[in-house]
């Protein structure tokens, strides 16, 4: 495992496997039933803590919770069900993606000690049932959403699935598939991508340059410009914002 929190997009390697180095996060709060203690390691955070993007570990016990914004949270390890107000239950496992929305409410309860890494960024109150994703590694695009369109070498082809997006495009969180090719990359909007397969390099105009291998972790910035690499076709879970 690596962190690179210099680098003009902040990532880490081997994002899942990662217990030493985590920062004590201290007991959560409003505790129902047992002591549930937390760790974690921030990538990024910006202005007025928005968006905030890291790792975050947590032991078993019973808390009430609030979502103060929309986050998404990939789940890669343990278990834990999530009780709305609402009566929504949701039950999460190792390979559970979740969009929780804004003002979201209720209990968490932690069965086995959860490891996730997350995304917690502007984006709308809910409208409908929470979006979850299950078995982001394996489970089929949805759509094909073409070729990118500043090839500079090869054709790679994108596809994927849309788990949920805002009217004015805040808060979009999905799956992202790209077979192989070199092209411009311009990231218009702050980006949460955790690599779960594949191969790439994007080298930022500065120079910089990030190596991407399954189970990396990236926090790619709005403005970053650059060009990626892709050596074996990529698959992301990813929020955009």
């Amino acid at each position: 495992m690596s962190f690179h929190l210099s680098s003009t997009a902040p990532h880490v390697t081997a994002a899942s496997t990662i217990d030493e180095d985590l920062v004590d996060w201290g007991v959560q709060p409003d505790a129902v039933e047992g002591v549930s203690k937390s760790r974690g390691r921030l990538l990024h955070k910006g202005p007025g803590n928005r968006p905030e993007v890291g790792l975050w570990r947590c032991t078993p016990g019973r808390w009430r919770l609030a979502f103060p914004a929309d986050e998404l949270v990939h789940f890669t390890m343990g278990r834990a069900v999530y009780r709305g107000d609402n009566g929504e239950v949701i039950e999460v496992g190792p390979g559970t993606v979740v969009h929780f929305k804004e003002g979201w409410a209720g209990e968490a309860e932690v069965t086995e000690t959860i490891f996730t890494t997350y995304m917690l960024s502007e984006g709308g109150p809910a409208t409908g049932p929470t979006p979850v994703l299950r078995e982001p590694a394996t489970v089929p695009a949805a759509k094909d959403w073409g070729v990118i369109p500043t090839m500079l070498e090869g054709e790679s082809r994108t596809s994927g699935i849309l788990l949920s997006r805002e009217p004015n495009g805040d808060a979009e969180t999905g799956i992202w598939i790209c077979t192989p090719g070199r092209w411009a990359c311009h990231v218009t909007k702050d980006e949460y991508c955790h690599f779960l397969s594949g191969r790439a390099t994007y080298v930022h105009e500065s120079g910089d340059i990030i190596e991407i291998e399954p189970d990396t972790l990236a926090f790619f910035p709005q403005g970053w410009k650059g060009v990626c690499t892709v050596h074996e076709t990529v698959r992301k879970v990813y929020m955009i914002r």
